[in-house]
């Protein structure tokens, strides 16, 4: 049996490493993870490795092997078997002394995961030295091991460990050995003599080290590692390593107030690499100006304080870091931007206004420097498109630069800047038609970018900048970039109208290219919702031109330049606003209207635009509202219906034409339920006479389609017009929500939960909506056995989403019940309260939380059941944490005994190896005593 295992492995593992074929790989996965598991794994991955023919990837995969089980099965053996563990694996150790490298990592991950779990292992280190530490073809073990005992400890959270055992643990491997680790890695740096390999492990410990915090900074005072580390800076075989090393100490000592003597050392030493940093620059070395920037940035950041309170004598670190940031690499760049920013936030402090002029010229270079980042290449036709999003990406973050260097330098100053270098591209005659459109691009861009730190009042720089946009070329990607600039400044236009007829013409003018289609329809937007009020004047120019463009547009495009209109439509006076908004309405009424009426005539294109034209009908029911509640100004409109539901109320007939031919059309369903939705939310009041016919429509469309956004559309009609408990609001939306109920029932009969995930998440997001707004008129209905059954059936879900909805539904309705139960005297059964405040409800409602509470009981063997199944196979981690521990808690204090009887009663019935007899007495002891369960160890899955 053995042999037909290890046989088994071999295939699986040389399937998973080298099939090409994607299913047999995950077949494979699925074999070997079941098989990691179980008991067997032990023995035979110590087979696996042990054998010097088995092939590298099967030996690799076993050891693997062996750091998972010790992480999260080392309950499988006993103290016997854990110390015989511990001596194979050190014996393993030294059988793979030479490699490869990786095998040997794996191990020493696992003896670090066992040390970690084996207090009686007290002399860990000493042992490791001696076996290892005296040859040198086994010091490279050692090193490995020193190296990655301190980033485990640190950082592998799935060891389960108690918080306490953990810290006992810690300081014994680590911070009460650290002093002779040091000691013992300056011994051997010493004595590498020209071994450039055992040089690096023993810097990479040495940074593992500093890193967990156990080498104490303090310690590095006068120590020659200091000298060695950035002496290795100097060898191109330890460049990459030192450069680690350097940038770990100087972060250290970032704590300037405890680390001074640290830092009075390591300064002296950052002085000569400026040199080798300019070498390296006029080299082109990316390589190494890549290092040295690494290392100046860190001093500048964990340095802050000094190079403020010090600007002379820290000058030659900001310096270095401009050099660096004005390289033509910009990944490199990007390594001096979180530097600068912080430096700004610094320098913005009222403390330091006296010191921030000195550092106003550098900000003022780097305007500069970042106009120069931003061109474009001459050959972007090149570039692949991963390649350019990355550089649109990086150019926003550039932007982010530019912001900081205007809060420094000044706004006037710093649009100087890109201003002049457009007047002197565009009035130069000289340049003629020699212009690259990159060239006037970039500074445009810049201007962009600043926009957020602009006052609104400025009046030098900016009127000559909107003036000369009117001298750019007619270039779509110059056009577009123009476009963008005047979009951002359209608050700014607020406070200077005499622009916006300028404005206007440039962005709707845009729309004729397509390039520039999607900046002229955010400009639109920006400048519309900026200037509303001064652009009513322009609504009957503005309405022929939305006719038009609108028929061209889609997606993004459309949606802004229907919020555009629409903020202006909003600004009209009250008596002509719902005048205005038909006549911006009608071509969607008519489109809407065409397509209900063209039935089973409709093709695939015809829905398309219907759901884009619901979606420029919610866009407009959307910025009315933010308008009204940013304005106060609900009631500013003296209509006895509001203009929005007075439209919805003229296009119900098409609306109930749209559910009842194309309900069902996924597409069509979400766009509709979306405008249904902002009627709902934002005017509940107006829209209440609708309600009724709504949720009627509601019902009979669900029970036709089965689609889930009519569950969470009906889920914010509970939440905006339940009107307290017991009233005749909510009465009515009980039976609605009955009503739909009746029909997911039969859904989740007629098919299985898996197979329509979404609408379990919705229908149960829908439970829990009312349980939030009228729990105990919840309580009261009729089908609440039918509710629980469903919930049950749906544990069995292996979709996130609606797990997290199932079990936020037990959640939410046991903590209610419990929370009730408190306010009412002990009853009989097993349900339990203590009389902490005098009942808050009737007599009655008191009746139905019992009723309620007996119904619980009679599912609560199976609710058990469902649960431990999913800890056990389905539920991610966070469902675990997020939920199920607070419904056992709630069960255990609901019944207390009844729920130990479930739990050892489905205990008896799973099968499961890793659920062994010991684990399971573990947890009914815990829970019997503590009504808290330990969840970690009755589960399985990682």
């Amino acid at each position: 049996m053995a042999t037909d295992t290890t046989e088994t492995f071999l295939v699986e593992v040389n399937a998973l490493f080298t099939s090409h074929d994607k299913a047999r790989r995950e077949q494979a996965d699925i074999w070997l993870q079941a098989f990691q598991k179980t008991s067997e794994a032990w023995a035979l991955s110590d087979q696996i490795l042990r054998s010097q023919i088995t092939p590298e990837t099967a030996r690799y995969f076993a050891a693997r092997t062996f750091r998972q089980k010790i992480t999260l099965d080392l309950h499988q053996l006993d103290s016997a078997a854990r110390i015989s563990l511990r001596d194979s694996l050190l014996e393993l150790l030294y059988q793979y002394r030479e490699g490869p490298r990786k095998i040997i990592t794996q191990i020493c991950l696992s003896l670090v995961a066992l040390a970690l779990q084996m207090p009686e292992w007290q002399n860990v280190l000493p042992q490791f030295a001696e076996l290892y530490g005296k040859n040198p073809d086994t010091v490279k073990c050692l090193l490995e091991f020193l190296k990655i005992l301190p980033e485990e400890v640190n950082t592998n959270n799935r060891i389960p460990i108690s918080d306490e055992d953990y810290r006992i643990r810690s300081k014994e491997l680590l911070t009460n050995n650290a002093n002779e680790v040091l000691q013992m890695l300056l011994i051997y740096l010493q004595n590498s003599g020209e071994n450039i390999d055992y040089q690096i492990q023993v810097f990479e410990c040495f940074e593992s080290w500093l890193y967990s915090g156990d080498i104490a900074i303090a310690s590095l005072e006068n120590n020659p590692f200091l000298g060695h580390s950035f002496d290795a800076l100097q060898s191109n075989e330890l460049y990459d390593i030192a450069v680690d090393v350097v940038c770990r100490i100087i972060h250290e000592t970032r704590d300037t107030s405890d680390s001074m003597p640290v830092i009075e050392q390591i300064y002296p030493r950052l002085l000569p690499l400026r040199e080798s940093l300019k070498r390296a620059i006029e080299e082109e070395d990316d390589d190494k100006v890549r290092g040295y920037c690494r290392i100046f940035t860190q001093a500048g950041e964990s340095y802050l304080e000094l190079i403020v309170q010090h600007a002379d004598a820290f000058q030659s670190i900001v310096e270095s870091i401009a050099e660096c940031a004005a390289y033509h690499d910009t990944e490199i760049v990007r390594i001096t931007f979180f530097f600068w920013h912080r430096l700004a936030d610094t320098l913005c402090e009222p403390r330091h206004a006296d010191i921030r002029e000195r550092f106003k010229t550098i900000y003022l270079n780097l305007v500069d420097v970042m106009i120069k980042h931003l061109h474009y290449p001459n050959d972007l036709s090149s570039w692949t498109a991963e390649r350019r999003d990355e550089f649109r990406e990086f150019r926003h973050v550039m932007g982010d630069v530019l912001k900081d260097c205007c809060l420094i330098a000044g706004s006037q100053e710093c649009l100087t800047k890109p201003y002049t270098t457009l007047a002197h591209q565009l009035l130069n005659p000289a340049n003629g038609n020699m212009l690259e459109w990159q060239q006037i691009e970039a500074p445009l861009f810049s201007l962009r970018a600043m926009g957020s730190e602009i006052p609104e009042e400025e009046n030098v720089v900016l009127p000559q900048i909107m003036q000369l946009l009117q001298q750019l070329p007619d270039h779509p990607k110059i056009r577009y970039a123009a476009t963008l600039v005047i979009s951002r400044y359209s608050f700014w236009t607020r406070k200077h109208s005499q622009f916006i007829p300028y404005q206007l013409n440039f962005i709707s003018s845009g729309f004729e290219h397509e390039e520039v289609a999607a900046a002229a329809s955010m400009a639109l937007k920006y400048l519309c919702k900026d200037c509303s009020e001064l652009l009513v004047e322009y609504l009957p120019q503005l309405h022929p031109f939305y006719l038009n463009v609108t028929n061209k547009l889609n997606g993004t495009d459309l949606l802004e330049v229907t919020e555009a209109v629409t903020h202006v439509v909003a600004a009209v006076p009250p008596a002509e606003i719902l005048k205005a908004l038909q006549t911006f309405c009608l071509p969607i009424a008519q489109g809407l209207h065409l397509l209900a009426n063209k039935g089973v005539g409709a093709n695939e294109r015809d829905i398309r635009n219907a759901c884009d034209k619901l979606e420029q009908l919610s866009m407009i029911l959307r910025v009315f509202a933010e308008r009204q509640k940013k304005d106060d100004a609900t009631d500013a409109i003296p209509l006895p219906v509001h203009p929005c539901i007075s439209i919805i109320q003229e296009l119900w007939p098409v609306f109930d034409l749209l559910l009842m031919n194309f309900g069902a059309d996924p597409h069509l369903s979400e766009s509709i339920c979306k405008c249904f939705k902002y009627c709902i939310v934002y005017y509940p009041a107006a829209f209440r006479p609708l309600l009724p016919e709504f949720m009627d429509r509601l019902i009979t469309v669900f029970d036709r389609t089965s689609l889930s956004c009519y569950l969470w559309v009906a889920g914010k009609c509970v939440r905006e017009h339940s009107t307290g408990e017991g009233t005749e609001a909510t009465i009515t939306l009980l039976t609605f929500f009955e009503r739909l109920s009746v029909t997911m029932f039969r859904f989740i009969v007629e098919k299985k939960p898996s197979d329509i995930p979404d609408v379990v998440e919705d229908y149960f997001r829908l439970n829990i909506t009312f349980i939030d707004c009228a729990p105990l008129t919840y309580s009261q209905s009729a089908i609440f056995p039918s509710v629980l059954q469903a919930g049950l059936t749906s544990l069995t879900i292996e979709q996130q989403d609606a797990l997290h909805s199932v079990l936020a539904f037990f959640n939410k309705l046991l903590s209610f019940i419990v929370k009730e139960m408190q306010q009412i005297p002990p009853a009989s059964g097993n349900i339990t309260g203590s009389p902490i405040t005098p009942p808050s409800h009737p007599v009655g409602m008191n009746t139905n939380l019992l009723n309620l509470g007996t119904i619980l009981c009679q599912h609560g063997s199976a609710l058990i059941d469902g649960l431990f199944r999913g800890l056990m196979y389905t539920f991610s981690r966070d469902l675990q944490q997020n939920y199920v521990e607070d419904i056992l808690t709630s069960l255990a204090k609901l019944y207390p005994h009844d729920s130990q009887q479930w739990i050892s009663e489905v205990f008896q019935h799973l099968q499961d190896a890793n659920l062994t007899s010991d684990i399971k007495n573990a947890f009914i002891r815990d829970y019997n005593f503590n009504t808290e369960p330990g969840f970690a160890e009755i589960t399985t899955c990682d």
